[in-house]
């Protein structure tokens, strides 16, 4: 996948972010940890609790979890918005000079196939202000339709080139760790297409200071293993730690009474099937407080074996 050369320049001067502009936006903070992925990122059905939150009261305020998760995203439309397979429009655009939106009329297509992306369906988490051809803009969803509008006001119109890419705010933030947790929603059409997909995404954030967690809904052996043979132990199986070890840890740590009452009998034949036991769950994806709390740690205590924190 080629994505031009057009932004280099421009990136490297706006977008450089192990510099002070980084210190200065997290000044509270010594390291950014930043969760890319769609709900099970964003810790739907956690009432408040999340991965993320999880993680951050184990770090303590040396560092500064950003969680950037948005439901319903396939790998596509993430890796859209977090800038490691940039989004483009076909058509060349007229942006306002006063600020009023121009709508996209074709939408908005990935880089990495051309097919169509569908950002700011359920947030827009790293997404604005947003640049294209260097013009500092807003993009936004309105009726399924988009638009874009300029953010500075100047003297006269611009146009872009055709075939620009969009270049989100989340682009810009490649420091310390990141951690990468994509999958459940497609966006793929074979294990090797999404491994593609996620090396691309370490390759936009230039290090390997990455955790990857693969989904414990839709993962198979067969995806799993070619992330595995990559990446080893920067890898987290979730569902094979899920439908395994999960509920042990969970009684272990108090979080459930260890009476004998866990776990259930449901819970043991979702197991057997290979799945995450409804004791963790709130619907057959997404977890409760508990299977967010033990994520959290499982995630922390990886990072604590490969050294990132």
């Amino acid at each position: 996948m080629q994505t031009g050369l057009k932004f280099l320049y421009f990136l490297i001067i706006v977008f450089a972010v192990c510099d002070g502009s980084r210190a200065q936006q997290y000044s509270d903070a010594n390291k950014v940890l930043i969760d890319i992925g769609d709900s099970l990122t964003y810790g739907a059905g956690g009432n408040g609790v999340s991965m993320s939150t999880v993680t951050q009261d184990l770090l303590g305020n040396q560092w500064t979890v950003i969680n950037m998760g948005v439901g319903g995203e396939n790998t596509l439309t993430i890796a859209a918005r977090s800038g490691a397979i940039p989004m483009y429009v076909k058509e060349s655009l007229t942006i306002p000079a006063d600020g009023s939106q121009v709508e996209i009329p074709s939408g908005l297509y990935s880089r990495f196939n051309g097919e169509e992306v569908f950002p700011l369906k359920q947030g827009s988490a790293g997404i604005n202000p947003c640049y294209i051809d260097q013009v500092k803009c807003k993009l936004s969803r309105i009726e399924d339709k988009y638009f874009l509008q300029r953010m500075d006001t100047v003297a006269t119109n611009f146009t872009t080139q055709p075939n620009s890419d969009i270049i989100t705010s989340l682009t810009q933030q490649t420091c310390d760790v990141a951690t990468i947790f994509i999958g459940q929603n497609g966006g793929y059409d074979s294990p090797e297409e999404f491994l593609e997909q996620i090396n691309l995404f370490v390759e936009h954030k230039d290090d390997q200071n990455i955790i990857i967690i693969t989904s414990h809904g839709s993962s198979t052996a067969s995806m799993i293993q070619p992330i595995k043979d990559r990446y080893g132990r920067k890898l987290i199986d979730l569902k094979t730690y899920m439908s395994s070890q999960a509920i042990y840890d969970a009684i272990e740590l108090g979080l459930l009474p260890d009476d004998g009452s866990y776990p259930t009998s449901e819970d043991l034949e979702m197991m057997n099937n290979n799945l995450a036991p409804a004791s963790l769950l709130i619907d057959h994806i997404h977890f409760n407080q508990i299977g967010y709390e033990l994520l959290g740690r499982i995630r922390y205590e990886r990072g604590v074996e490969l050294g990132y924190w």
